[in-house]
């Protein structure tokens, strides 16, 4: 054919697809995309494809990231590539394009190397017979080679996590809380692959190799913490920790020292005039005000109120500009039974640091477009969420400025939490089930 065409392979039709991924994202000089570019783009295509391809395997395919052998991904990660394009699958897209040329229209070798390959790819029939009959009886060399790999591999060394699974032994306390964790399933043989790591929810985690089973962590701070247990990074299992209290609390701590809180000791706060804590007050406690600091309110208990319907509005004053504070941020937790949602809100020219959790969807103004979520409180403002039948719709000075579904529910409402950067003000806050009409017994 003209062109070279006849000779087009099937990484010829790989390297115009990634062509035409960066032509639709609009940046066409792949060479020049940054970490930010490969997370919006992960992003981007589980919001068009629902199929969820990491930042680092977007680098392998682009050739960010350099392997030996060309990368050729799963079929199931080519079809999601294909939908983003405009086709209905990989096959499709192969079968509908006549490819401007046989040369790679990345700058990566593509020829003379061997294909790195994550499922088979299947090759045109072979003419002749006996060759066909060479790569099947290739094959099941292959299989019973790998069988036998296997059951040897299973005989000397037997599979090291068996049904792992992280269990709290005392899941509910006060502030502050020992939670005692036990690890069960792991073999004694694990001290030949990667750790364990236990993540603790408050941002904390540790190591282990398996030899023990028995672990305590020191939680100090109110809240509903999801801790988790990962092995080469990916999830083996999970428990909660539920720290309550007796109505509000105050809560200081400081940027970058991960060592310590400082809790605020004032029984009747947001009762009569008590609706903040003064710098003076946040010195007492043992904050230096000089530097970044900042105070969490909250109110954590059990509180029948679906997670998944109902209306929450409150109305706050920020920090004006001081020593460490200069965006002026406000952020709203609302814990649920197995997630959560939460909304932190910035000066406009802070959108970096800019939140939106709604339950599994996370959003972050580093990657994502937040701009809605930009707002200077420091003269008075109010927040309201409302959520019905997992579609949450956000408000921002009683106007509409976000909308989203969610798929994993909250179920139960366990607390709510509002932490301000420096010296912040709740005037009015209100928690109210839909459909039940029960009321948070917090609101005021």
């Amino acid at each position: 054919m003209e062109n070279g065409q006849g000779q087009a392979s099937y990484l010829d039709y790989f390297d115009h697809g990634c062509q035409l991924i960066s032509e639709i994202y609009g940046k066409q000089d792949i060479a020049t995309w940054t970490n930010s570019d490969y997370i919006k783009l992960s992003n981007i295509l589980y919001k068009k494809t629902s199929v969820q391809i990491s930042p680092n395997t977007l680098k392998r395919i682009f050739g960010k990231i350099k392997t030996d052998a060309r990368y050729y991904p799963q079929k199931a990660t080519r079809d999601a590539l294909a939908i983003y394009i405009g086709f209905k699958d990989w096959d499709h897209f192969t079968n509908s394009q006549s490819l401007p040329g046989t040369s790679s229209l990345l700058k990566t070798p593509t020829r003379e190397l061997p294909l790195t390959i994550e499922d088979p790819i299947y090759l045109q029939k072979r003419k002749v017979k006996n060759g066909f009959k060479k790569w099947i009886i290739l094959g099941v060399v292959i299989v019973l080679t790998g069988v036998t790999i296997f059951l040897f591999r299973e005989k000397i060394f037997p599979s090291r996590v068996e049904q792992v699974s992280l269990i709290c032994k005392n899941p509910v306390g006060e502030n502050p809380h020992s939670a005692v964790f036990v690890l069960r399933g792991i073999s004694q043989n694990h001290g030949q692959s990667a750790p364990y790591v236990i993540e603790f929810g408050d941002g904390k985690k540790i190591t282990t190799n398996g030899k023990d089973s028995l672990f305590s962590h020191y939680y100090e701070q109110p809240g509903r913490y999801f801790a988790v247990l990962k092995h080469l990074d990916q999830v083996l299992g999970t428990a909660t920790v539920y720290l309550k209290t007796n109505g509000w609390t105050a809560t200081a701590h400081m940027m970058y020292d991960t060592t310590r809180v400082y809790p605020i000791d004032f029984p009747d706060l947001f009762k009569g005039s008590r609706y903040s804590i003064s710098a003076t007050e946040v010195a007492h406690a043992g904050v230096d005000t000089s530097r970044t600091f900042f105070v969490d309110f909250d109110n954590s208990h059990i509180t029948n109120i679906d997670g998944d319907n109902f209306e929450f509005s409150t109305k706050v004053t920020t920090s004006h500009d001081r020593p460490g504070v200069r965006c002026s941020q406000v952020r709203v937790l609302l814990l649920g039974e197995s997630s959560s949602h939460l909304i932190t809100v910035m000066k406009p020219g802070c959108l970096h640091w800019t939140t939106a959790h709604f339950s599994e969807i996370k959003k972050q103004g580093k990657v994502d477009n937040l701009d809605f979520l930009g707002a200077d409180f420091s003269k008075g403002g109010t927040i309201g969420l409302k959520v019905v039948n997992k579609h949450a719709v956000l408000y921002l000075n009683d106007k509409q400025v976000f909308s989203i579904a969610y798929k994993q529910p909250l179920k139960q409402i366990y607390g709510v939490e509002i932490t301000f950067a420096g010296i912040g003000t709740i005037h009015a806050l209100n928690l109210k089930d839909i459909k039940t009409g029960r009321t948070f017994d917090g609101n005021f």
